[in-house]
């Protein structure tokens, strides 16, 4: 299948260089660069790109504003920026792009990016999401936090200092030093003794399940500020922390690895993603779905699905696809409506993440509206018919409170 990409970068031999790699690694990919992003900008508004691939620093305009203009001309075009190092809190101003790639590119991971982007476009073959995808004139552009955390530590060869320089950046945000501090404080990790230092937390931790509730926290502060009748913010975060640490006890307990436990821990912060999208998108639809579901006294999500035509772990999914997150924390959660699907007796990333989050719903619900029913022949064909009522008389923690 032809997909077309955009190159822009004023620096003639980077631009070039850049095409002919792109040129080389697929036959079916059309390249084409531009020099000039106001020439780029005409072309996208003639022939919309899959995919724009755009330097930072160029005169007359920064590659982040030339996203910016693209979004609201092609919103469904992969948008991605390239440049020199750019400090942790610097990222969170390169908000028009998808994902972040920083100079000098390794051309294994700019090929693997595309097609994960790629792929993500591919996975809308429900019409129902075809549909809300084309119509999204907003969707938030966060992965940069997370993928840069991971590139800073794996150029630090004493690990033990660099969990200390990620532990002084946790300390330095207040909402983020309490959840660090509550998680490793957890029985799940089990220490014996009370953690009160970020730094010795992050130790606790590891990297991975730090850039996981970094990446996560940023994301909902993209959405602190919407207004809708029916959100609770501070309320969809306590359901997603609360699943996400569900998620990982349900993983110990089936002594399961902890690779396996950090993706699912992952997956419970970001699977209430799509719903957010969607009210920041389509506010009136999602209080149309909200008013169906208060007069039918029903869940909130088949009503979603049939506003929708289509569910939110499917928009989650696609974002997270396009964002190029760990494909068992994808899969997870696009399994979540149809768990029946998955394989039976295996019990995976996405089966610990339908228990927990059906778990949370009971002990930290998103919202007011009535909870789902357990799917009962997939509790049993995964052998969990007989925990759900233990796990659902766990204490939640009291969540975390706020993102701020």
């Amino acid at each position: 299948m032809k997909r077309s990409i955009y190159v822009v970068d004023d620096q003639s031999s980077v631009l070039d260089t850049a095409v002919m790699v792109l040129r080389c690694m697929d036959p079916e990919w059309v390249v084409e660069g531009f020099k000039d992003p106001l020439e780029a900008l005409v072309a996208v508004q003639a022939r919309p790109p899959d995919l724009i691939l755009s330097d930072q620093l160029m005169p007359g305009m920064l590659g982040s504003q030339m996203l910016e203009e693209v979004r609201a001309v092609s919103p469904g075009t992969i948008r991605v920026i390239m440049s020199g190092f750019v400090a942790l809190n610097k990222l969170t101003l390169i908000t028009s792009a998808h994902q972040y790639l920083a100079k000098p590119i390794d051309s294994v991971k700019l090929r693997e990016m595309i097609q994960r982007g790629f792929a993500a476009r591919e996975r809308i073959a429900d019409p129902g999401l075809q549909t809300v995808i084309a119509s999204l004139r907003s969707i938030p552009s966060l992965p940069q936090v997370h993928q840069s955390l991971s590139a800073e530590l794996a150029e630090l060869e004493d690990h033990r200092h660099g969990s200390s320089a990620i532990g002084r950046m946790v300390a330095s945000d207040a909402g983020l030093s309490v959840k660090v501090l509550q998680l490793a404080n957890s029985p799940l990790f089990g220490q014996g003794c009370l953690i009160t230092n970020p730094i010795d937390a992050v130790h606790c931790l590891g990297m991975d399940l730090i850039a996981a509730l970094v990446f996560s926290q940023s994301l909902f502060r993209h959405y602190e500020k919407l207004a809708h009748p029916e959100l609770e913010e501070a309320k969809v975060w306590n359901h997603c922390w609360e699943t996400a640490r569900l998620a990982q006890h349900i993983c110990q307990e089936k002594q399961l690895p902890r690779e396996i436990a950090e993706e699912a821990f992952l997956a419970g912060l970001l699977h209430e993603t799509g719903r957010l999208i969607l009210i920041d998108n389509f506010p009136d639809r999602f209080q149309a779905a909200c008013d169906a579901a208060r007069q039918s006294k029903s869940p909130l999500a088949p009503r979603l699905r049939e506003v929708f035509q289509t569910g939110t772990p499917q928009v989650t999914a696609y974002l997270l696809e396009l964002w190029g997150m760990p494909a068992p924390v994808v899969e997870a959660i696009a399994a979540q409506e149809k768990p029946n699907g998955l394989p039976p007796g295996a019990f995976s990333t996405a089966a610990a993440l339908y228990l927990a989050n059906g778990v949370a719903n009971c002990i930290c619900p998103p919202d007011d509206w009535a909870v789902e029913e357990w799917n009962k022949p997939y509790l049993e064909s995964i052998g969990c018919a007989g925990d759900v009522a233990a796990w659902e008389k766990l204490p939640p923690s009291n969540g975390p409170g706020g993102t701020s």
